[in-house]
């Protein structure tokens, strides 16, 4: 949904079949103004402050409707808890194996898509690249760490 307003995105969900509600709006905004990979948790603290009332769990299935229908993604690389990104352009994750930091990447590092053969029958719905490492702040404390020794 890069570059679309909330106009746009209201219609998107109507042509979802999904109700438009204050609630979804608040979820949905906390999620695409943001340059993180924030959890369920974090954006429920964030919509939390405008709509005192929502509980964790209207986060969570929502955030869920909004994968199933396709209108964000879910990053959960190295951890049990889903991260979501709202950016649907085509790009690539940097993963900190340290502080689980997730960040986009800046360019493109495989340009192609990746496409089982078909003659085993598998059809591909959606497709993430995952580069782990150890961001700069991590990588400077190992580092350090291992000065240290």
């Amino acid at each position: 949904m890069e570059g679309k307003n909330d106009k746009d995105f209201i219609a998107t969900l109507r042509d979802h079949g999904l109700q438009v509600t204050y609630q979804r709006l608040a979820i949905y905004q906390a999620l695409y103004h943001t340059k993180e990979h924030p959890s369920a948790e974090v954006i429920y603290q964030h919509v939390k402050k405008r709509f005192p009332m929502i509980s964790l769990g209207t986060v969570y299935k929502t955030l869920e409707r909004f994968y199933e229908v396709g209108l964000i993604e879910k990053v959960s690389p190295i951890t049990e808890v889903a991260r979501y990104d709202a950016n649907l352009g085509a790009h690539h994750h940097l993963v900190c194996l340290q502080c689980h930091l997730i960040q986009d990447a800046d360019t493109p590092i495989i340009d192609q898509k990746i496409v089982p053969q078909e003659k085993n029958g598998f059809q591909v719905l959606r497709q993430q690249v995952i580069l782990q490492g150890y961001c700069p702040e991590c990588r400077r404390n190992i580092e350090a760490s291992r000065a240290r020794k």
